[in-house]
């Protein structure tokens, strides 16, 4: 079973429609069957278990994910966002003895092949040295890689069946036929892969697909949204798949007076928690957007809110083919879910997977509260651990303490005492070099230096001086919403 086996389409309709410097190319099911069945050829004389590879949102990235499956190898797709030094990280551990590129990667030497696809699309293929075989667990046909809390990416295993069972749940949930479908999260992000390109499929519908630069997207962040609204001009889709920090964009624009397309039906919002004020704010803007939730151990989509049982305020009904429980409020599920963490011991199908997510559930929805971990979830659905950032800005003995926030913001901030002889210009060369040793996401975007140290008297500390970050956020909340407000940097 293959992603190719699963369109409804008839060979010579479009099944993706891509676009390239202001040029539109329908591609139908025949020509991507033909591309694919070319790369295959390839695939199979490839040495390798395992391929590698880092691609735009192009229909390349399709055929490339297609050709995998039908060679029997397993896909690695690597997100455009990751780091040099997550990349490197990845394909020391996935086993992968090739890797796949759409531009030259120098450091990585001369490219052992080349191949181009559609025409337009040139992919260049390297051997890598030196890489370990990996054993993967049988049924493994893709791993998706997290973008790693503390800096090293999971590599969670799924097979061909857990992916296509929850696209197909998908179908059937969201009811919606033929649908045309724009891209706007990265292909390698496994909510976009799912749900935005095999579920549309499998419901007969047509995937556009734009290069992220084309998107307005530099790195992990939407640095030019004019270019986002374009592009939903320009389509005019059915359906969208946003993260939250994309859907209050959506938002601010349709404030200012910009008409959503008419031909919008359905927009699903996840990767973080969305605010019900948010989402009824979109309603009145004409975004029918409606809630969902996740995480890669179920092949992404655990519940999603519909309108046919719409409630504003939960993450939606769960899917039909996931079994869910709630123990001390942490929500626990069960079903068509991953093989197990790559290079780590198998999951057990028959035990409930304990998620780490705080939630309630009425009428099989779910109400999401939280989460067991301290994980901050950025509202471009990235996850960094607060600890990482933190140890780096600790590492100058200077400073003694820095707390790190930014749950459903768009970026990191943070609270820094440092000693009084250390300036605030020293101060900022540290955090620049902070920075450059994490990728964009986890970056400290805005920061704030306290007069004096947090406190166990303030009911700040626990007794062995760990943050208690609710507090903490509490008592600084004007500093914060200054930071997500105003966006300028502020001193005591």
């Amino acid at each position: 079973m293959s992603l190719l086996n699963n369109i409804n389409k008839v060979a010579n309709e479009p099944v993706v429609v891509s676009y390239l410097a202001n040029k539109v190319m329908p591609i139908s099911v025949l020509e991507l069957q033909q591309e694919t069945n070319k790369l295959t050829a390839i695939f199979n004389a490839l040495d390798s278990g395992a391929i590698a590879f880092q691609l735009d949102n192009t229909p390349a990235w399709l055929v490339v994910d297609a050709a995998t499956s039908a060679a029997n190898k397993v896909a690695v797709p690597i997100a455009h966002f990751f780091s040099q030094q997550q990349t490197q990280y990845v394909l020391a551990q996935c086993g992968a003895q090739f890797f796949i590129s759409d531009m030259p990667r120098h450091s990585l030497g001369k490219h052992s092949l080349s191949v181009t696809l559609f025409e337009h699309y040139t992919l260049y293929i390297y051997q890598l040295d030196a890489i370990e075989p990996v054993d993967y667990f049988t049924g493994t046909q893709k791993i998706t890689f997290t973008s790693g809390s503390t800096g090293e990416p999971k590599g969670v295993c799924l097979s061909t069946q857990s992916q296509m069972q929850v696209a197909q749940s998908l179908y059937e949930q969201i009811n919606i036929s033929n649908p045309v479908h724009l891209c706007l999260l990265p292909l390698p992000v496994l909510l976009e892969n799912i749900a935005g390109v095999y579920a549309p499929l499998l419901s007969g519908g047509c995937v556009h697909l734009m290069p992220l630069n084309e998107l307005g997207f530099v790195g992990s962040g939407l640095k030019n949204p004019n270019k986002l609204i374009g592009a939903i001009d320009s389509v005019k889709p059915n359906t969208l798949i946003l993260v939250p920090e994309l859907l209050t964009c959506l938002v601010a624009f349709a404030k200012q007076g910009w008409q959503p397309p008419k031909s919008l039906k359905f927009i699903a919002v996840g990767g973080a928690r969305v605010s019900e004020s948010l989402i009824l704010t979109a309603r009145e803007y004409n975004l029918p957007v409606y809630q969902g939730y996740g995480l890669s151990e179920a092949a992404s989509v655990v519940s999603l809110n519909t309108p046919n049982y719409d409630d504003i305020n939960s993450a939606g009904e769960v899917l039909g083919h996931v079994e869910t429980k709630v123990e001390n409020d942490e929500l626990f599920i069960k079903g068509s879910l991953f093989l197990g963490y790559l290079n780590q011991a198998p999951h057990n199908p028959n035990i409930w997977y304990a998620t780490g997510d705080l939630v309630s559930k009425r009428n099989n929805k779910l109400y999401i509260k939280g989460r067991v971990k301290n994980l901050i979830i950025t509202s471009m659905g990235r996850n960094v651990s607060a600890e990482w950032p933190e140890s780096l800005i600790l590492s100058q003995s200077a400073i003694q303490q820095a707390v790190v926030f930014g749950e459903s913001q768009p970026f990191l901030s943070a609270l820094i005492y440092a000693a009084p002889g250390f300036s605030d210009e020293q101060l900022k060369a540290h955090l620049k070099t902070v920075n450059q040793q994490l990728p964009d996401y986890a970056q400290i975007k805005k920061w704030h230096r306290l007069a004096q140290p947090l406190s166990e008297q303030q009911g700040l500390l626990t007794a062995n001086n760990r943050p208690k970050r609710a507090a903490i956020s509490q008592h600084y909340s004007p500093i914060f919403e200054q930071f997500y407000r105003l966006g300028e940097v502020i001193h005591e």
